[in-house]
């Protein structure tokens, strides 16, 4: 009996997983009763973060499937979803492609698709960067006369950070949002923290859609990081004129880079 146990937990053992293939961002699937929305969220959330691009093709069916570690039928069911919603193009007989935003001619017709993708509206973001250039200002100049010498070496790791993961093409929002947070925290009250964090939600997203737009734009990308560099350098010179000045001169560099896609008025 014995033997004959071990004879079928050997061929148990030689069974073949699915074919799977290790794509960024992706995890495999813990079986649930709606697997096929797991996969449009993941993907959903892989197209924010810029690892599926703009205008991009999606991983074949089958690649999907053995990703995810799911039927295909399941991922089938997913496309023909993000299809529907206007997140991707399928293109017969080429594939499934990441709808880019950013061509002005079809932005009114697919503003509410966008929205969706992101979880938050373009004017939002623009009201939230109006928000920013009141209060950061005055924020890196007070940060400039009170941050301390562990808050220099954590804007600095940031920074390398973000210029470590622009060099791989990622939007890197998380490390956006640190630095200006770190900046906040290095200023000593409480009240101006405290008024980052009820924001936070809102700036993560906000970053993650400014920066999706930036993601070819290698330039911008470029005056970003180097735009961040002047405001550090500026603390550590606690020059609160520079900092201040910088920090104005970053935020409207990414709201007019937003604005060229998106109409204030949208």
């Amino acid at each position: 009996m014995y033997k004959k146990l071990g004879k079928v937990f050997l061929k148990l053992q030689l069974v073949r997983t699915p074919d799977r293939r290790d794509i960024m961002g992706l995890e495999p699937i813990i079986p649930k009763t709606r697997v096929y929305m797991e996969i449009v969220d993941q993907i959903k959330d892989n197209i924010k973060k810029g690892y599926f691009r703009p205008g991009s093709l999606l991983p074949s069916e089958r690649e999907l499937a053995g990703t995810f570690q799911v039927s295909r039928s399941s991922v089938r069911e997913a496309i023909t979803l993000l299809g529907s919603l206007g997140i991707i193009e399928v293109k017969r007989g080429k594939g499934a492609y990441v709808r880019d935003f950013r061509n002005q001619k079809s932005w009114e017709h697919y503003f509410d698709t966008f929205s969706l993708l992101f979880d938050i509206e373009p004017e939002q973001t623009l009201q939230l960067l109006q928000v920013r250039m009141i209060i950061e200002p005055q924020t890196a100049a007070l940060a400039a006369k009170n941050a301390s010498k562990d808050d220099l070496y954590n804007l600095q790791r940031v920074l390398n950070d973000m210029e470590e993961v622009s060099a791989r093409d990622e939007i890197g929002e998380e490390y956006d949002f640190q630095f200006h947070f770190i900046i906040a925290s290095a200023t000593g009250n409480q009240v101006l923290v405290k008024t980052l964090s009820a924001l936070s939600d809102l700036m993560r997203k906000s970053l993650q859609q400014t920066g999706w737009f930036s993601l070819d734009d290698h330039n911008r990308v470029l005056a970003t990081i180097k735009e961040h560099g002047l405001i550090l350098k500026a603390l550590k010179n606690q020059d609160s004129k520079k900092a201040q000045e910088y920090m104005f001169e970053h935020l409207e560099g990414v709201k007019s880079n937003f604005k060229k896609y998106v109409k204030e008025d949208t």
